[in-house]
């Protein structure tokens, strides 16, 4: 799967995430879930390329998941 479709499935999960309430950690819960650890690393490394390309959700998202990479870069 290419980065351009994992961005923007992490970003449709952020807009549809039925509460409001701590959206990057109910994005974080189901990337956890339901992704492989090889396709959060592969969105984690486009994030740190092409920031704008996530929603804030996502990238805050990301910082729960991986927050050495999200502090490098």
């Amino acid at each position: 799967m290419r980065d351009a479709r994992l961005v923007h499935m992490a970003n449709q999960i952020a807009a549809s995430v039925p509460s409001r309430a701590d959206v990057p950690g109910q994005v974080a819960l189901h990337l956890k879930s339901f992704w492989a650890p090889s396709m959060i690393d592969t969105l984690s490394r486009h994030a740190q390329q092409h920031p704008a390309d996530l929603s804030d959700d996502v990238t805050a998202a990301l910082a729960i998941l991986r927050p050495v990479d999200a502090h490098s870069g």
